[in-house]
């Protein structure tokens, strides 16, 4: 492994050797090397030659590096014993592991492994004035040596970093906790100070350190006395009583504490620059709230290297019959959204006819996600379907053959329908839910196959295309060869079923890029008084004779080519072109899979709504591939406006976009849904967030339950992240209990919101 330590590391003759004990040798004579002595180093050669079990670079003023040094967070002290979950400290451990994880990523430059494998080691370009250390952290540039593995984290270069060097030195820098004590008289006495603090979550530690043990647990004494005298400074503000408490435990009984304030004053200058300043809270109080206003989804930021097209398409209900079923399956639904009837009017239209036709050697099924909100009338979708396919019935009765099943057991028994349905379309309700398990890396066979099943299918819709036949030792389960499988997919569920657990690995494997997404993200709508009234019989007779069509071309084999005039030929070139530019100046793997699927998406949102103009002799349009361009250009931006919002993902990221929204709906919220959230009267019109309403709103947030952290510590420390980002600002906890008598944290928006 040591051949991959970086080679300008190599090159230069500043190495030592060392054995089990660390402790520096000189490779050429073997007597110890000092980082100071140039004469007791030597080559990269010599030094690996030795035998020695570690070899290590040596940090001189005469070379540009810098070294930062992440310890284990999981080992305590210099006992050297492992941090276990359950035990006292393991919240802050997780917490340092959080923080050396977030510096690998920031600095972003050459990292391996320390010689433990539990802790790393950044190398990069840049200097501090001196060592610091901190929180499993240590920074040095000079006069230290760090044993090198070549076990590589980041197999990158070695990048000039000073200014995230400088930004580091001074938050690690003691400089940043010096604070001016002010007196303040006490308002709360010893003996109930000392009540709370022994039956606060943190009773433990308290209790512990009054008694004075701190051995194993803390590095040395004063460690341990600043932890005690930042909890006694927790809950007064008078520095006079937190130097009287602390003298009263074990602790405060050395010679230092007692003799004068210098040593705890020292101490209380660090906390009390880290406390939060008191907050003017005389201006949050909340405006009434306004009405929602549904706004267009966002377009996806232009670039200059990509042709741009002709003109936008608004958004409407298309041309043709696509645009008719929409009409009527909007007008007549109980709870009338045009998202969900559009959604409806595609499937249905391309569950008939996306068999029967082709466009550049593909058919016209469609993968559709639907998502609204519960309540919001998605139903709406399925009963319109019905309520077609009932008066078309009278008619053509063979008319149901079109409707697949609510659900598929396994891609084995999905097989088995195509041999006797080769299209259809099939409405799945909680579908969200269903890609989760198909694309979790815990899925069982069945799932497993259903999604290799529903891969294959969107690529094998053309005439030309088959679908192979499967062999199983249970000769039950074998299926045939199925021509030109037609398959359309109308999948409903909520934004949140849908968008939580969805990662960039999922977008990656291929299955969500063929899926458009449709979302409604509006109120629910008020009842319609004309809803279920019966389609028109222009519209079913249209709708017949497109049936009729495609089961002709069933029973007849065959299959019709759909056209395209010169404009709309130039339109989707223009396209293809944009999505090329798009996939390759994409920063995620994720956009390059979206964007890779755009233009096929298009093409077959066109060549469905050329049938529905005329399913004689279809032909695409200037003004049907422009809708189709701008609809598919919608739905790859709302995934990756997702993306880059942090709302799909994992981490951080994921978290505080969570904790965003949570924000955002509380501040609209009416008195009765804050009553919900048991949110303290006392603060019910004011622009105050409270702790427990973000705990209740985000536990089941699967980016909260699923941290391996737990939730509670989760939530704490992102939201502990976005106040040092000035996103949010914490009323301190005197403030908190003097003037609402609420004891749990409290939040208002800050600057960087």
């Amino acid at each position: 492994m040591r051949s991959h330590i970086p080679k300008e590391l190599q090159e230069l003759p500043q190495w030592v050797c060392a054995g089990v004990d660390k402790v520096p040798m000189n490779p050429r004579t073997g007597a110890k090397a000092s980082p100071t002595d140039r004469a007791t180093w030597a080559t990269f050669n010599e030094a690996v030659s030795t035998g020695y079990q570690n070899i290590g670079f040596v940090l001189s003023t005469s070379d540009p590096y810098t070294i930062i040094d992440l310890d284990d967070p999981f080992k305590r002290g210099r006992s050297n014993t492992i941090i276990k979950e359950g035990d006292q400290d393991y919240g802050e451990a997780l917490k340092i592991a959080e923080r050396h994880s977030k510096l690998i990523n920031y600095f972003e430059s050459y990292t391996e492994l320390s010689q433990s494998g539990a802790g790393a080691h950044i190398i990069v370009k840049g200097s501090i004035p001196h060592g610091v250390r901190r929180d499993k952290v240590e920074v040095y540039s000079t006069e230290r040596y760090m044993i090198c593995t070549g076990n590589v984290v980041k197999p990158l270069a070695i990048f000039e970093r000073q200014e995230l060097l400088d930004q580091l030195y001074k938050e690690m820098g003691e400089d940043r906790y010096e604070a001016t004590l002010h007196q303040t008289d006490s308002v709360i006495g010893d003996e109930a100070i000392f009540a709370m603090a022994a039956g606060a979550v943190n009773a433990d530690k308290f209790n512990t350190l009054c008694q004075g043990l701190w051995e194993g647990a803390y590095e040395s004494q004063s460690e341990a006395d600043l932890a005690l005298l930042a909890i006694f400074a927790f809950y007064t503000k008078d520095n006079e009583q937190v130097r009287r408490l602390f003298r009263m435990s074990a602790l405060g009984k050395r010679d230092k504490a007692i003799k004068n304030d210098r040593y705890l004053d020292y101490a209380l200058k660090r906390i009390r620059g880290n406390e939060l300043p008191p907050v003017d809270l005389s201006q949050l109080v909340l405006e009434p709230p306004t009405e929602e206003v549904l706004e267009e989804p966002k377009q996806l930021p232009a670039r200059t290297d990509t042709p741009k097209l002709a003109k936008k398409s608004d958004f409407s209900f298309p041309p043709g019959l696509v645009g008719e079923v929409a009409e009527y399956i909007f007008s007549s639904s109980y709870r009338p959204v045009k998202e969900i009837a559009l959604a409806a009017a595609i499937g249905l239209v391309a569950g008939i006819t996306g068999r029967s036709y082709n466009i550049s050697g593909t058919g016209l099924n469609q993968y559709l996600v639907l998502l609204a909100r519960t309540g919001a009338g998605k139903e709406g979708a399925a009963t319109g379907i019905d309520a077609l396919i009932a008066a078309v019935r009278e008619t053509v009765p063979m008319a149901d053959q079109f409707i697949g099943p609510g659900s598929f057991a396994s891609g084995q028994a999905l097989i088995r329908i195509l041999d006797t349905q080769a299209c259809f379309i099939s409405i799945l309700g909680e579908f969200g839910l269903t890609l989760q398990q198909l694309c979790d890396p815990r899925a069982n066979s069945n799932q497993l196959v259903l999604k290799k099943v529903l891969l294959d299918l969107y690529s094998k819709s053309g005439w030309n295309k088959v679908l192979r036949s499967s062999v199983y030792s249970d000769s039950d389960k074998n299926t045939r060869i199925v021509q030109a499988p037609n398959i359309t997919i109308l999948g409903e569920s909520t934004p949140e079923a849908f968008f939580d657990g969805l990662d960039q690995s999922h977008i990656i494997e291929g299955l969500i890029p063929r899926f458009m997404i449709i979302e409604y993200a509006g109120k629910r709508p008020p009842k319609n008084p004309n809803a279920f009234h019966p389609p028109g019989e222009g519209l079913v007779r249209r709708l017949a004779d497109v049936i009729t069509v495609a089961l002709n071309t069933s029973q007849n084999f065959t299959c019709s080519p759909v056209g395209l005039t010169a404009e709309a030929i130039t339109i989707s070139d223009t396209f293809d072109v944009f999505c090329d530019n798009q996939i390759n100046s994409a920063g995620l793997d994720a956009e390059m899979q979206l964007w890779n699927r755009a233009h096929l998406k298009a093409l077959k949102l066109a060549g469905l709504l050329a049938v529905g103009c005329n399913p004689h002799a279809p032909v695409v349009t200037e003004a049907e591939m422009l809708w189709a361009v701008e609809f598919v250009r919608r739905d790859v931006g709302i995934i990756l406006n997702r993306f880059q919002s942090g709302e799909i993902g994992v981490g951080d990221h994921r978290q505080e976009a969570d904790i965003r929204t949570a924000i955002e709906d509380y501040l609209v919220f009416t008195t009765q849904q804050k009553y919900q959230y048991k949110v303290p009267k006392r603060i019910l019109d004011l622009e105050i967030i409270p702790y427990t309403y973000l705990r209740r709103r985000l536990r089941l947030r699967s980016s909260f339950k699923n941290d391996r952290r737990g939730t509670n510590l989760a939530l704490q420390m992102v939201l502990e992240e976005l106040v040092k980002a000035g996103i949010l600002q914490q009323i301190p906890p005197m403030q908190v209990r003097s003037e609402y008598s609420i004891e749990s944290p409290l939040y208002i928006l800050g600057e960087a919101w």
